[in-house]
């Protein structure tokens, strides 16, 4: 017992930095486990807590793709939904106008209920091969739940005259 008291009294300020430094470790320790592994379940945190309120059913997906597949001018419909989010790509056939295409997939927004454009932000993609006779296109627009309307890039490459 007088070793310990010998070793307490010359080593007081060392016996104390070291308690502290371990102390210092498992809390580090603590956070970074809790940070990096605990938490949520999903991806998405809590972000789509409310998800169940609005559902987009196979039904609602099929009844899309249908009736936009209906449209002579339009090939091919991709419709995926990931967390918040819906994308939508149309392929248009050859020889089709940009203007025309954006004002369809305008007016397909009327397919969908205003509990899901409350909800979820749509990426629409129209895409058109070229051919000899049209340059084709391939632009994105967006929509999220603040506007009313899609929003279109402008990705458009400008020839400089020189």
């Amino acid at each position: 017992m007088s070793k310990l008291k010998d070793i307490w009294r010359k080593n007081k300020v060392l016996v104390v930095l070291v308690g502290i430094l371990i102390a210092c470790f498992i809390a580090i320790c603590v956070v970074v486990i809790t940070y990096f592994f605990g938490g949520s379940e999903t991806v998405y945190g809590d972000r789509l807590k409310d998800i169940d309120k609005h559902p987009i059913t196979e039904d609602f997906k099929n009844e899309y793709i249908s009736s936009l597949e209906n449209d002579e001018y339009i090939e091919d419909v991709g419709f995926n939904v990931k967390g918040r989010v819906i994308y939508i790509r149309i392929k248009y056939v050859s020889d089709y106008a940009l203007i025309e295409a954006e004002g369809k997939a305008n007016t397909s927004l009327a397919s969908f209920s205003e509990n899901i454009l409350s909800y979820y932000d749509l990426n629409f993609t129209l895409v058109s091969d070229e051919t000899e006779n049209s340059e084709g296109f391939t632009i994105m627009g967006a929509k999220n739940t603040n506007n009313d309307s899609i929003v279109w890039n402008n990705n458009t490459p400008v020839e400089s005259e020189e």
